[in-house]
């Protein structure tokens, strides 16, 4: 993914390319990092259906009017008959090896900030991507947490995300997992919310029930909405509002007829394996009690504190 959750070694390449060409992309602050992700000296082509499009959040070298698929075969067609001699550039064996071995988060080292009783977000997510399925769907909510599995969870292809962002609103990440799932019957859906937005759709746990859903929720329990405390966190007007009590969501989870799970280790999620094996015809609500980040880099960055 080459947007704000993009790997080391992805920013690395496109930030140094000499020619990066947007099919499709806004080249807005978040697709772009504010603009750091492309280096200061890439040549840049821009290309879109929406002529008004191109250009319309940073300058461009090249803008070109047209649908993506179109596009790129007149431009493979005319590289071809050029007749000059093709440019190494970034197919060498040495970048082969690196984006084999270290283009994805996974397969990056981890320095794991687990405590006794709460879990890394980051290792809860990589210890899922591993016993989850390749088939799968992943909705995710809003909110501080959202990072970890937009990272860690890998997909089948891009049809199997889903991201509600355009929205800005917490909450809607519950029905956009059932709706998901509706869609796209074959794969097992999974819900990626925090503790904030898993609350604000709770009732919607009652749908995936009254559907037999085989759904796969996940929540990330901080005790707190993480993006609020991040931003409030250094003015005045003080964190009563956006940090909870502790609360058991596996509880609230039964009562609604699911399965419910608390996770505080990697090892309590061996209880996923036996729910996949059952031939899920309800959902399974982990309550994840995960550390806090202070804020993730990701929403710092994407803010500037």
């Amino acid at each position: 993914m080459s947007r704000g959750f993009a790997s080391p070694l992805t920013v690395e390449l496109i930030s140094r390319a000499d020619l990066l060409v947007a099919f499709g992309c806004a080249l807005n602050m978040w697709t772009t990092r504010h603009g750091a992700l492309i280096g200061a000296d890439t040549r840049l082509v821009q290309v879109d259906l929406d002529p008004a499009a191109i250009g319309r959040h940073r300058g461009v070298d090249l803008g070109l009017w047209g649908g993506v698929a179109q596009t790129a075969r007149a431009a493979t067609d005319l590289l071809r008959s050029g007749g000059s001699e093709p440019r190494v550039g970034y197919r060498r064996p040495e970048i082969g090896d690196r984006i084999r071995t270290s283009l994805s988060w996974n397969q990056l080292p981890l320095d794991d900030a687990s405590t006794e009783d709460r879990i890394d977000p980051r290792t809860l997510s990589s210890n899922l991507n591993q016993l989850l399925p390749a088939e799968r769907t992943v909705s995710v909510d809003s909110g501080n947490f959202l990072g970890y599995p937009s990272m860690y969870l890998d997909l089948p292809d891009e049809y199997g995300f889903c991201f509600t962002q355009a929205f800005q609103s917490v909450g809607l990440g519950l029905a956009t997992a059932i709706g998901t799932a509706l869609t796209q019957p074959g794969l097992l859906p999974v819900a990626a919310l925090g503790d904030g937005g898993f609350l604000m759709g709770l009732s919607e746990l009652e749908t995936a029930v009254r559907l037999g859903l085989p759904l796969l929720v996940v929540v990330h329990n901080d005790a707190m909405y993480g993006a609020e405390v991040h931003h409030f966190g250094s003015g005045t007007a003080g964190l009563d509002n956006v940090t909870f009590p502790e609360s058991d969501l596996a509880v609230l989870a039964r009562g609604h007829g699911c399965e419910g799970l608390t996770v505080r280790s990697a090892d309590d999620l061996s209880a996923v394996k036996a729910w996949l094996s059952s031939s899920p015809r309800r959902p399974l609500v982990i309550d994840a009690k995960i550390t806090s980040d202070g804020g993730a880099w990701w929403l710092q960055e994407a803010f500037g504190h």
